[in-house]
């Protein structure tokens, strides 16, 4: 009983955080399942955008790379950009991060845009970085992809979390 009722003025003295952890994991699944319904409609099109993105910023420099739907190509080193690489999962988790903060609807909008449009550039730039150690340091690619470019996108998630949470106080 003693246990219980401690337990019980823990949660009522964080009851914010809670209250936050609560709203952030309902909308991180909520976000999740409506990106898996979504597979067809939003995802499809966004991994050939992204293919084709990468290839528009790359031949402005030069580099004689090709596109077939989500499909590139770097002379010999192809890839294709599927669900996880187009930076939608990672999205979904910011704006669950930056929707359940007790902020105004305003600055939730803009945060999430702003912090949207952080993580698309980022993602651009992951594939290219990609597509380079693929085509120069093939045995590289898995555990630059894998590992690094993942640690390194959860990092720019928290980055611009953090950034946009040191701009607002709780209720503006």
């Amino acid at each position: 009983m003693q246990t219980m009722s401690k337990l019980a003025v823990l949660l009522r003295r964080q009851r914010n955080g809670v209250r936050y952890c609560v709203l952030f994991a309902l909308f991180t699944v909520m976000g999740f399942i409506g990106i898996y319904v979504a597979q067809d409609v939003i995802i499809a099109p966004l991994n050939r955008h992204f293919a084709w993105i990468t290839v528009q910023l790359l031949q402005l420099v030069g580099i004689h790379i090709t596109a077939s739907g989500p499909m590139v190509a770097l002379r010999s080193f192809v890839v294709e950009i599927r669900s996880n690489c187009n930076a939608i999962y990672e999205v979904g988790l910011y704006a669950a991060a930056v929707w359940a903060y007790p902020a105004s609807w305003r600055r939730r909008l803009l945060g999430t845009l702003a912090g949207a449009l952080v993580l698309y550039v980022v993602n651009v730039l992951r594939i290219m970085t990609l597509l380079a150690v693929g085509w120069m340091q093939p045995t590289w690619f898995e555990v630059t992809h894998l590992y690094v470019w993942q640690m390194l996108y959860l990092l720019v998630v928290i980055i611009c979390w953090s950034v946009w949470l040191s701009r607002i106080r709780p209720g503006t």
